[in-house]
């Protein structure tokens, strides 16, 4: 008999969560048939055609979202449409809250026969912490990434379990930077400066710039300084432009097969905060997260965070290891410093090195269990 799985990911990071989750339902369930919204990675992976592109949900903030509140509206319309007909017998959403919620609280109205799953939990640790009541009114479980987080949904009586981040079994870990240096003839005597410029319009549009300045300034005291700038192959071509437009000389690459030779090779590497800045922790690459928004969007964000930091490696660890450069701090004056006091001192970046040991252990609560696998056996114990 067949069973039926919809699945919506909402950017990059829920489309590779979600490739992994279909693999290993296909192992749980030979007679399976996916539909959804995704990106490449759940295509490939046997979901098919998305019901739409899965880039219509990446927005962040609220001043971004708000004149995109009709087309979320028809998307959100089309979507239960689409579910309503298929008539699955679990959905799941990744991430996207905002997207995610609404079109399970909407399901859950129709009430249909599906079990409803949402995979990586809001961080009601870190602000808005009613929302955990308010989720178990449309889901039946909440699969988490970190192990402080089922506590916050079992106490409002929603079945939860914390399976691990998938980013430790990714392949990361076995990223090699010796092999990405051959590959691109970086001699060794040459420090390399990673740039991780994001995934979202917002991000790489509006950051990438202050990473090239930044990198421009560092190059003036470390001239034999090479810059790596691992990227998705839809900005391939426009960061290459505005690096150019700059004369700041850089490698930018968006093969997925240099993926985590391009992290390790990294000496040192700013990021835009997210889940690459986690990544970027894993692989043990001395770093600082950057991030700017909307200044209206940031108001209102600071006034209701209640956690310290910006970056899950510090909230994990639960101090400052990984410098964060946010908003009107985000300067090529304040960051300049950093970075290069990170290039030239040793003790610093052992420092973050030794960290990465620490996150590690967190994330990967049976190291020979795959988070994606734990997920879909929990998936499995509704039925």
């Amino acid at each position: 008999m067949t069973f039926k799985v919809f699945i919506i990911a909402g950017e990059a990071s829920g489309d590779k969560l979600g490739e992994s989750l279909i693999t290993s339902l296909q192992k749980q369930y030979p007679a399976l048939e996916i539909r959804g919204i995704g990106g490449a990675g759940m295509t490939a992976a046997g979901m098919g055609e998305s019901l739409f592109p899965m880039e219509h949900l990446s927005v962040m903030g609220i001043a971004e979202v708000l004149p995109k509140i009709p087309k979320f509206i028809n998307l959100i319309a089309k979507a239960v449409q689409a579910i309503r007909v298929f008539d699955p017998d679990v959905i799941i959403t990744i991430d996207a809250p905002d997207f995610s919620f609404r079109v399970q609280k909407k399901i859950r109205s129709l009430k249909l026969r599906a079990k409803q799953f949402h995979y990586v939990a809001p961080t009601v640790w870190a602000w808005r912490a009613g929302r955990a009541a308010k989720v178990k009114e449309f889901l039946d479980g909440m699969i988490c990434l970190f192990p402080f987080e089922p506590i916050y949904f079992e106490r409002e009586g929603l079945k939860s379990i914390a399976v691990g981040h998938p980013m430790v079994s990714s392949g990361l870990m076995e990223g090699d930077g010796e092999h990405f240096r051959q590959a691109h003839n970086i001699p060794a005597t040459r420090k390399v400066l990673g740039l991780f410029c994001g995934s979202r319009t917002s991000e790489v549009r509006g950051l990438a710039p202050l990473l090239i300045e930044v990198a421009k300034r560092v190059k003036q005291t470390h001239p034999d300084l090479i810059c790596v700038v691992p990227t998705l192959p839809k900005w391939k071509g426009e960061l290459e432009k505005m690096f150019a437009a700059e004369g700041c000389d850089a490698i930018i690459t968006s093969d997925p097969s240099e993926k985590w030779d391009a992290f390790h090779v990294a000496d040192v590497a700013i990021a835009v905060s997210g889940t690459v800045a986690l990544e970027i922790a894993l692989a043990a690459v001395p770093h600082i997260i950057v991030y700017k928004m909307n200044q209206w969007t940031w108001e209102i964000i600071r006034r209701v965070v209640k956690t310290k930091f910006a970056h899950l490696g510090n909230v994990l660890i639960g101090h400052l290891v990984y410098p964060e450069f946010l908003q009107d701090n985000a300067t090529v004056d304040n960051i300049t410093p950093t970075i290069e006091k990170l290039l030239s001192s040793a003790s610093e970046r052992k420092v973050q090195t030794e960290s990465s040991k620490k996150i590690l252990h967190l994330l990967q609560p049976n190291p020979n269990e795959k988070a994606a696998d734990r997920a879909a056996a929990f998936i499995k114990s509704y039925f």
